[in-house]
């Protein structure tokens, strides 16, 4: 058995943008295989654990999170063997110049560089400026396309910030691909406490680690579909304001717990986003208390959830998210702190071991509870 902090130290080590995700999907079976003969891979590969309470007709609890991370694609190579890129997902491309990238080529990884002018060359007007995005360049050690080819590496080639995980003395631990390789360790570790305390369940269980949330939102929707759960949580992170940069914008911060996710939504409409079901994030508050788990409450607009599209799944879905506090998010040094990894894992587990057969949510739920008083 390994302790969360392996897991995500081995978890954000391998590179794995949207649709790209097949090391982490193998990585992720082997662990959950020890915990779950009931697992299964969809299509596109979503990964579903299953935890069974051996009751007649159940209600479902799926537990999700996803698999990819924030990257690159070589849209172009020169004839100096020069790459040029495409996003995949929103990578911060402000903190590119000068910065370690590895190619996923076909021979396997190939160290590049992004270049930046020469400082000493620089026009006035150019200093404390970022190059737009199509100006940006890799540099892989090669003079010629065709050298680039014979490293294996092509147009259609996926590009990973590289991976260098730091430890700190606090608990914290900065990284690239914490969103969500952070969530794919809690699973695991989730999947672990379940495995030795199943016949307690009184709702089936679904771990999911899911595909694509990076670059379209909507991978996890296939496992939905098969699941139906009556209640979907999703864990992901959101950015800790705790820096100078993010005075004022909302009181997440590291190692005060994870985030409970009243509002986020992306961009500046309201096209898609989460509004909690209130009776389902108002019992996972009681299990902060009850446990004296210390909690946070988000409000983040620029986020947006693949719960923004399961609610509306069948009759509808009863959704919640979980964050994790992260600094630096769409870059190589996302920090978290490993406290409220921890907490969160005790969140979940205490929620779901919580859930018996009277466990309702949802508006339907309130309005059958009222009645009967």
């Amino acid at each position: 058995m390994k302790s969360t902090k392996e897991y995500l130290r081995e978890l954000t080590s391998i590179h794995a943008v949207s649709s790209r995700e097949d090391p982490v999907i193998d990585y992720m079976n082997e662990y959950f295989s020890h915990y779950s003969n009931e697992i299964e891979i969809d299509v596109i590969g979503n990964l579903i654990c299953h935890f069974p309470s051996g009751k007649l007709n159940a209600r479902k609890v799926m537990v999700f999170g996803h698999m990819d991370e924030v990257g690159f694609i070589v849209r172009y190579i020169d004839e100096k063997g020069f790459l040029f890129i495409e996003r995949i997902g929103g990578a911060n491309i402000n903190v590119l110049p000068g910065l370690k990238l590895d190619v996923v080529g076909e021979k396997g990884i190939v160290p590049g560089v992004v270049g930046t002018k020469a400082y000493h060359f620089l026009k006035p007007e150019e200093k404390g400026t970022f190059p737009p995005q199509d100006k940006l360049y890799i540099d892989i050690g090669v003079t010629s396309r065709e050298e680039a080819e014979m490293k294996g590496v092509k147009a259609g080639c996926c590009v990973c910030f590289h991976a260098d995980f730091l430890e700190r003395e606090n608990g914290w631990v900065t990284g690239k691909a914490m969103d969500n390789r952070v969530a794919c360790a809690i699973l695991l570790k989730l999947a672990e406490h379940l495995s030795k305390n199943k016949d307690k369940l009184n709702w089936d269980v679904y771990l999911v680690a899911c595909v694509q949330e990076e670059f379209n939102i909507r991978g996890v929707l296939p496992a939905v579909r098969k699941i139906k759960p009556d209640v979907s949580i999703g864990l992901d992170v959101t950015p800790a304001c705790d820096t100078p940069d993010l005075p004022n914008y909302s009181s997440v911060s590291l190692d005060n717990g994870p985030a409970l996710t009243f509002l986020n939504y992306h961009g500046k409409g309201t096209l898609a986003g989460v509004l909690p079901d209130t009776r389902l994030v108002e019992a996972l508050v009681k299990t902060c208390e009850d446990q004296m788990i210390s909690y946070q409450r988000e409000i983040a607009v620029g986020v947006i959830t693949e719960n923004a599209y399961i609610v509306f799944e069948e009759y509808g879905v009863a959704i919640a998210n979980i964050s994790i506090p992260t600094r630096y998010t769409h870059t190589p040094v996302e920090t978290l702190s490993m406290k409220d990894v921890e907490l969160t894992e005790k969140l979940l587990y205490h929620f779901i071991m919580g859930l018996d057969e009277g466990s309702q949510f949802g508006k339907k739920a309130r309005i059958s509870h009222s009645r009967k008083r």
